[in-house]
């Protein structure tokens, strides 16, 4: 008898433990990002969010500067960022895209290229290496999906290394502000040029009178 209920005990355990299981799973499941390819216009969907491809004219939202395809090497640092309104924006480099948020005092949906592959990732699930590594508006970052990936391009680039995403954000706010910087020595420096041209006229104006 005690054997029994030994065994329908063990076996009572053994049966919560797989419901706990199934459970922990279940829920890494869904908090995998989910990523569809629409094969009819091309656009993909990371956990919701519509994507699109930069047109071939695409410029970057923040800079200007000419946003990559997916099918140019420099398309690997094209970053994308959806607004409140669902518009998708472009950016040449990410940085870009953090100094937008930074200037019209917004909060994205940001996105990056997987560096192997170019898929679309959103920045926050990407493993971030800096290093010497060529990008459009030089800031040196590289994605990748997984931190295997992320190590096997260190191996081939010794000076890089896996950093936080937030090291993007300092580079970019230290950019920025030397922007507001410049913007405002040349306000001051037009202004001061407006004052110097008006205290001449006034003197040239006295000098005349006094001359009659």
């Amino acid at each position: 008898m005690n054997y029994r209920v030994g065994i329908s005990a063990l076996l009572a355990v053994s049966l919560l433990g797989a419901c706990g299981n199934s459970e922990d799973t279940s829920k890494k499941e869904e908090s995998t990002p989910k990523t569809e390819v629409s094969k009819d216009d091309g656009t993909t969907v990371v956990d919701g969010i519509k994507l699109k491809e930069p047109a071939k004219d695409e410029v970057c939202a923040f800079c200007n500067m000419k946003a990559y395809a997916k099918s140019d090497d420099m398309g690997a640092f094209t970053a994308q960022a959806v607004d409140a309104k669902g518009k998708n924006l472009f950016f040449d480099d990410a940085g870009c895209m953090l100094n937008y948020e930074r200037k019209h005092k917004v909060t994205l949906d940001k996105f990056v290229r997987n560096y192997d592959d170019k898929s679309w990732m959103k920045l926050d699930d990407a493993i971030v290496v800096k290093g010497d590594i060529k990008t459009p508006m030089k800031y040196g970052f590289a994605y990748f999906g997984t931190k295997e990936a992320a190590e096997s391009f260190i191996k081939e680039h010794k000076e890089a290394k896996i950093v936080k995403a937030s090291d993007i954000d300092d580079v970019a706010h230290e950019r920025f502000s030397k922007m507001g910087d410049m913007k405002h020595d040349e306000h001051k420096g037009h202004d001061e040029h407006e004052g110097h041209d008006e205290h001449g006229d006034h003197d040239k104006e006295h000098d005349d009178n006094s001359g009659h």
